[in-house]
């Protein structure tokens, strides 16, 4: 009699598994789908910082210890574009480095090849890498001489 309620109860549970099978993956396919939506929809990224540059004239603002900065592009930052940026940045501040790494996918450092130009005005270019999302989320990183942290400037890229 135990065998026959074994069976019985296994046959069920073989016939209920590829709806579960089919339930589980829907699930996965739906999640994947709102977590691409999402990406696309959100225009900023908010890393507890809040310096994320919505373009206006290929120029945005950003804060550096609460002082305003400004960043002005030559284009709108576009994969495998060479892109001039111009920064000009709270004066007596001076850039040790500046990169640019991806935020939403690791695409490596990428150097942002920055002059001097005059006290608080630096020029430079980087040229992005292409990658796989059609959404890319950036962070353009400038290392500040005598700061502990670095300072941060978001952007997105879309393909």
């Amino acid at each position: 009699m135990l065998n026959n309620d074994n069976n019985k109860r296994s046959k069920i549970l073989h016939s209920q598994l590829p709806l579960a099978a089919i339930v589980v993956v829907a699930v996965c396919v739906y999640l994947a789908h709102k977590f691409q939506t999402s990406a696309l929809n959100e225009t900023s990224v908010v890393n507890g910082i809040g310096n994320s540059c919505n373009f206006v004239n290929e120029t945005c603002e950003f804060l550096i210890d609460d002082k305003l900065s400004i960043a002005s592009f030559s284009i709108a930052p576009e994969v495998e574009e060479s892109v001039t940026v111009k920064l000009l940045i709270p004066e007596g501040e001076v850039i040790e480095s500046a990169w640019i790494e991806g935020v939403n996918m690791y695409m490596g450092k990428i150097p942002v090849l920055l002059d001097n130009v005059e006290t608080g005005q630096w020029s430079g270019w980087f040229m992005l890498g292409s990658c796989s999302e059609p959404v890319m989320k950036w962070q353009l990183r400038l290392n500040i001489e005598g700061k502990d942290n670095p300072h941060y400037l978001y952007f997105v890229t879309q393909q």
